[in-house]
């Protein structure tokens, strides 16, 4: 099997969300890395790539707020990141499709930068300066969600046999967020704002408001602006039939999360299960 069919599972067409999602940090790792170890090139990660501690420095390089979530220098950041991206972003994805994992990771990310900003005066009033970098706030954000979608999933673990999801994402945020706040306290508040924007997403999905859907709706403009910049090419335009079968497929959707957070995961038929899976595919 050639090199470029590799790269084209693992960042191609034929990737999913959640892999793209991983090789984007690993590779960010290893650019990161090389930029450390060169002499007179480690200020490229800190000032380009990594969230300052302040508005008025983020003004003048606003693209942190998004580039800082892909950055880490440490293995193990890196990896726990990842290992908890991977396991519960399985599961997110499952019920929730792939696009959505994407814009909660994106805007827990960026939820969990904005509240690291606006605290790091409260917690270091002496003026200290600081940088922000890892993706905890958008992994805690996939985490809290799936965690109140789906509280009763049950995940088998090494040491401790069958845990259901809500015990262990709220393990997994005492033993990240919680425990030893002092250390480390700036990196873990975006813990929290991540957190909060997971559980304001799902709370506000079962209300019928999907508030991924806005950003990507938003994200598209953009990138249609851009395009009717250069092409005039009228849209087609979605026909009666197509909406309306959009409509009753989501309101299937509704239905068996509401029957999952009601009787659990295995309280769904063969034929809702694979309805689910299918759904979460196309979206």
């Amino acid at each position: 099997m050639s090199l470029r069919t590799e790269a084209d599972k693992l960042l191609g067409r034929n990737a999913d969300s959640l892999t793209r999602l991983i090789m984007v940090n690993v590779i960010v790792f290893i650019i990161a890395n090389i930029l450390s170890s060169i002499p007179g090139t480690k200020f490229i990660v800190d000032n380009y790539l990594s969230l300052p501690s302040s508005f008025s420095l983020l003004a003048g390089h606003p693209w942190t707020l998004f580039t800082y979530m892909f950055v880490h220098v440490s293995f193990m950041h890196i990896l726990s990141n990842m290992l908890w991206l991977y396991w519960i972003g399985i599961i997110f994805a499952d019920f929730m499709g792939q696009t959505r994992l994407v814009y909660t990771y994106i805007l827990g990310g960026i939820a969990g930068g904005i509240l690291y900003i606006a605290t790091f005066p409260v917690l270091y009033p002496t003026g200290a300066y600081g940088l922000l970098i890892g993706a905890s706030a958008g992994v805690m954000a996939i985490i809290i969600a799936a965690a109140m979608l789906v509280p009763d999933y049950e995940l088998m673990l090494l040491l401790f046999g069958r845990v259901k999801l809500k015990y262990l994402a709220i393990a997994a945020f005492i033993l990240t967020s919680v425990i030893d706040f002092n250390s480390n306290s700036g990196g873990k508040i975006s813990h929290f704002g991540g957190a909060i924007y997971g559980a304001i997403f799902l709370w506000q999905y079962r209300k019928g408001n999907d508030i991924s859907g806005g950003f990507a709706n938003f994200i598209k403009g953009i990138g249609d602006f851009f395009k009717g910049k250069r092409s005039k090419k009228a849209r087609p335009m979605k026909n009666k039939f197509q909406t309306s079968n959009s409509r009753d497929r989501q309101r299937r959707i509704d239905e068996i999360l509401d029957k999952i957070s009601r009787s659990g995961y295995d309280s769904l038929s063969k034929e809702e299960k694979e309805f689910l899976f299918k759904s979460s595919k196309e979206n």
